[in-house]
């Protein structure tokens, strides 16, 4: 079909991405898939250390299992059984995950104390372990497909059974992977496009995938393809997988933009005559037109939101996972989630019905508001929360709803006890001085259902030096604290759509960071040390004190409320600033070294061909990794290995840099409580 030109068009860096044949050394001994089933928990009073350390091993091995799966290029049948292989272990991790999800409601029925507080340590750990493997386990099967759709690219019959394979898994890594079939190649690359017939196949697995996240590739493909049946079905794909909201009036300039809005794909489909198209998709043309004056006139009608596979309402909460310096503050940690919001439906000045998702950050002094699918955009993992009872689910979106626009103050002490302070008061109009959980917590006040339907497990700040650390910043956990995790432990809460999670190498960079800092937090004395300008900052927020028009100028400046104890947000801000520096440099570093590595020797003919600055970025990465780049160039060393070597070198190079920076070692004969 398109011969040995598709390289061009597929991303370079997937030709090498898995070596062409990988011996599967032991396979025959053990299946650790198999073991991976066995060794997650079913019950809570499986949780233990040892239960742990097993199940470690075992993702571990799974991991390792999956990067030598074989693909040689001359074996169809191999591949395509090792695209199986891989997707049938990604699906088993899921269901793992899934397995583990249903055991977070057992926890509150348990005697509370220590031995409790114990085992929900262990649940998140191996929450977390497993979250990990499922999105390792997701990049694995996508350099698998990537490696498959490149071989039996000149293969038809093959490459349209890894097609059906794809389908038949309702495999979203592949519907990712295969959406360049989409687009026309440059006319003088010597590539093929893609038949009428293999698009339509293509675009109907994006649909059996309902994956949302693709939604930018078919409205490219919507906007440039000439084929008027191509056209209508990929029209009809956008609004099932879930058409973007027209902006909010006002909204953030900042924002990703939508990749499409009704406007345009109603103009779109206008052109489309209808003496090109068959009866069936006349029919569907004219509905969906319809359908699109209604969204461009009045927004969304229906009682939910559909985004692919999920159906949203509003009182949703959603809890999302990002790497964060405070999943491991409090005593129940790792936390598995790190922000929330809470989903409901907002009537702008401009007429339009929209689903949004209302959250309190650390910036800003209002209550801010943003269309669900560009709030989802910030994550990579995530999930929703839904109250059974009809009447509670109404009562926390509009509670939500209500303080759209309130006057926000971040409150560093962490106390919940201000919302309390709320109860029987009309939302609207007040002001919410709480955090980000604390948020959720004020959304329960209508309901008058007992904050133990909601929370119903206690966290404290977590041990050691943690407290006397936090408090050299001015900050403190209130009693009573709780956590963007907390709610996922409520038997009364139903988990009602999740994200597939996705490994990202850089991330793991920052988290490894973050935790380290943590760990910090909690094994040392933290010693401040902030640059001039924060120094001077600093200065500042403490001469504000006594000058109110001081006070709001540096309240604007730092995106914050003037009511804020602004030298304690000072401080904080120079420490968090600083970590993030550090974090963001490291995980820069690390994709640019990879990238670098794994493009082969800068002293190569195809270098030549390099703009000075990329030749010379190269040249650089291979003389800071000189061992590195020397097994890469001997092919001793795999993608995966370099890619595990690169975040371990600049994971420890981040660490040192913060111990550099912000912490003392204890005195040896000081031993710190857990």
């Amino acid at each position: 079909m398109r011969g040995p030109a598709l390289p061009i068009w597929l991303p370079a860096w997937i030709l090498v991405a898995i070596p062409a044949a990988i011996p599967a050394a032991g396979a025959a001994e053990r299946d650790p898939v198999a073991e991976l089933r066995s060794r997650t928990p079913s019950s809570a009073a499986q949780l233990t250390p040892a239960q742990l350390e097993r199940l470690t091993a075992t993702a571990d091995d799974v991991e390792r299992w999956a990067a030598a799966q074989p693909l040689p290029a001359d074996s169809p049948e191999q591949i395509l059984a090792t695209v199986r292989r891989l997707l049938d272990a990604k699906q088993e991790a899921s269901r793992a995950l899934d397995q583990v999800f249903e055991l977070r409601v057992e926890f509150a029925g348990l005697p509370t104390g220590e031995p409790r507080h114990q085992r929900l340590r262990t649940y998140l750990h191996t929450a977390s372990l497993l979250i990990d493997l499922a999105g390792r386990l997701h990049t694995a099967s996508r350099e698998a497909i990537e490696m498959a759709a490149y071989h039996l690219d000149a293969r038809p019959e093959a490459f349209r059974r890894l097609l059906d394979l794809l389908s038949q898994q309702q495999a979203t890594v592949g519907a990712e992977v295969m959406s360049y079939m989409l687009f026309d190649p440059p006319a003088d690359s010597g590539a093929k496009p893609y038949t009428t017939q293999e698009k339509y196949l293509l675009l109907n697995l994006i649909l059996a995938t309902r994956h949302h996240d693709l939604l930018p590739y078919v409205a490219s493909f919507v906007r440039h393809e000439k084929n008027p049946s191509l056209v209508v079905i990929a029209a009809e794909l956008i609004r099932r997988l879930g058409l973007p909201q027209k902006p909010r009036p006002g909204g953030d300039a900042a924002q990703p933009q939508p990749p499409i809005l009704a406007e345009e794909l109603h103009e779109i489909l206008s052109a489309v005559k209808t003496a090109d198209l068959p009866n069936h998709l006349v029919t569907f043309r004219r509905d969906l037109l319809a359908w699109l004056q209604g969204r461009m006139e009045r927004g969304i009608e229906d009682e939910s939101l559909r985004l692919g596979s999920l159906e949203l309402r509003p009182g949703d909460w959603l809890l999302m996972r990002n790497p964060s310096p405070y999943n491991l503050f409090t005593d129940l940690s790792p936390g598995l989630f790190t922000h929330v919001g809470v989903v409901t439906v907002e009537r702008g000045e401009d007429g339009i019905r929209r689903f949004v998702i209302v959250d309190l950050p650390e910036r800003g002094a209002r209550i801010p508001a943003a269309n669900v699918e560009t709030f989802l955009s910030r994550t990579l993992h995530y999930l929703f929360l839904r109250h059974p009872d009809a009447k509670v689910g109404a009562s926390l979106g509009q509670a939500a709803a209500d303080m759209i626009g309130n006057e926000s103050q971040f409150d560093l002490q962490f106390e919940t006890s201000r919302v309390a302070a709320l109860r029987d008061k009309p939302l609207r109009g007040e002001l919410i001085h709480t955090y980000c959980a604390g948020f959720l917590l004020a959304c329960t006040l209508p309901t008058s259902r007992p904050r133990e339907e909601f929370f119903p497990i206690a966290e404290s700040v977590a041990g050691g030096n943690m407290a006397s650390n936090l408090q050299q910043l001015g900050l403190s956990f209130g009693e009573d604290f709780l956590s963007p995790t907390g709610a996922i432990f409520s038997p009364h809460l139903q988990i009602v759509g999740r994200r597939e999670p996705v490994y990202d190498p850089g991330r793991e960079v920052q988290e490894a960071i973050f935790d380290h800092f943590a760990d910090g937090m909690i094994r040392k004395t933290l010693r401040p040390s902030p640059d001039a300008f924060q120094a001077l900052r600093e200065k500042l927020a403490v001469m504000a004190k006594n000058s109110p028009w001081l006070a709001r100028a540096i309240a604007r400046a730092a995106d914050v409320n003037a009511r804020m104890d602004l030298e304690a947000a000072a401080r904080t801000a120079a420490v968090i600033e600083t970590l993030d520096e550090i974090a963001e440099e490291n995980l820069n570093e690390f994709a640019a070294a990879y990238r670098a590595l794994l493009a082969g020797s800068p002293d190569a003919a195809a270098s030549a061909q390099l703009p000075p600055e990329e030749l010379s970025r190269r040249r650089t990465y291979h003389q800071q990794h000189p061992e590195l780049a020397r097994q890469r160039a001997a092919d001793r060393l795999t993608p995966r290995e370099l890619r595990a070597q690169l975040v371990q070198f600049y994971a420890d190079r981040g660490r040192q840099q913060i111990d550099t920076r912000f912490f003392v070692e204890p005195p040896k004969d000081v031993s710190l409580q857990d």
